[in-house]
């Protein structure tokens, strides 16, 4: 099994400077052997078994394979710069950010599809009922809420909400249960973990029906260090459309393994697996469709979070995604 680690720091990228300082003690001199380094930009969920799973099983390849936990975004990029991971699931927004501060980072895969609802109180009905009504986001510049702010854009323009932040899923969650908010951007597996009855809430929309063109999570390496990790991200994408094929086909099955990386009852984990499935979440591959790195680039420039300089070939690596090494 895989070893994990939960690392927390305070080695930030930033658009002014990247100062490269390691995050994880022992810097990324091992990556040209069989070893591969996976960083999560804060704890494990259901999404992410899949990729973990595929990456414990190539240790009867002879894989030496370890998952590290950081506690932002943040940390985790300057992770995969200095060396101490040397693969990443990562979200668009942090690549690009870090792209445009100078960086190499470049993804290669597809993660998972988006797997945001939109949720409302009882007597929140559609978009437009969020008029003037308290709704709350993770905070300013985060992917979730620009998602937030693209579907009321696009379904109800003339709403003025009150927006609030409150950082976490699972946290707007149980402030829309309490009666805090009115409506709010949540994750399906914090929703189906949380059972509400339709009295405290229910799912407005589904933005894996309006936004499925757009990446939410990525598999990413430093471009930098394109010649060290390829050979371990390829064998990584290998495994991991193999388990993507499981979970797809399989997902009470899936559940019980699942369940063990999360250390959760299998019980709990199935209704939440299924419910992923149903959404859409996990893609049939990793592939990255390079249609999608453009979407994704355009929504957020749309959205301010990125200038007009960034290209597809700067966020991403087409020939290692596709199965090539450099």
């Amino acid at each position: 099994m895989a070893t994990r680690r939960t690392l927390t720091g305070l080695c930030l990228v930033t658009a002014a400077a990247l100062t490269l300082t390691a995050c994880g003690g022992d810097s990324g001199g091992d990556t040209d052997s069989k070893v591969i380094k996976l960083g999560f930009p804060g704890s494990i969920g259901p999404t992410d078994t899949p990729l973990i799973n595929a990456m414990e099983s190539l240790e009867d390849d002879g894989w030496t394979v370890e998952y590290i936990e950081f506690d932002s975004p943040d940390v985790q990029t300057q992770a995969l710069m200095s060396g101490d991971v040397n693969v990443a699931s990562m979200g668009p927004a942090t690549v690009m950010a870090a792209d445009e501060a100078g960086a190499e980072l470049k993804i290669v895969g597809n993660n998972n599809i988006l797997d945001y609802l939109i949720i409302g109180a009882a007597d929140v009905n559609s978009c437009e009922d969020l008029d003037g009504r308290k709704v709350a986001y993770h905070s300013e510049g985060s992917t979730s809420t620009a998602h937030l702010r693209r579907y009321l854009a696009d379904t109800c323009p003339d709403a003025s909400p009150e927006f609030l932040v409150i950082s976490g899923s699972a946290n707007r969650i149980t402030a829309l249960l309490e009666g805090q908010i009115d409506g709010t951007i949540v994750r399906v597996e914090d929703w189906i973990a949380a059972d509400a009855t339709p009295e405290q809430g229910h799912v407005i929309d589904s933005l894996v029906e309006s936004q499925s063109d757009l990446l939410t999570q990525t598999i990413v390496i430093d471009g930098a260090k394109s010649d060290s990790s390829g050979p371990a991200v390829s064998a990584l994408m290998a495994a991991f459309d193999k388990q993507l094929a499981a979970v797809n086909e399989d997902p009470t099955g899936f559940a019980e393994t699942a369940a063990t990386l999360l250390d959760s009852d299998p019980a709990e984990v199935v209704s939440v697996i299924e419910a992923l499935i149903e959404n859409g979440t996990f893609p049939e591959n990793h592939d990255l469709s390079p249609a999608s790195v453009d979407a994704t680039l355009a929504f957020y420039k749309d959205a301010d979070t990125i200038s007009d300089k960034l290209t597809a070939d700067d966020v991403a690596d087409f020939d290692i995604a596709s199965g090539g090494e450099k």
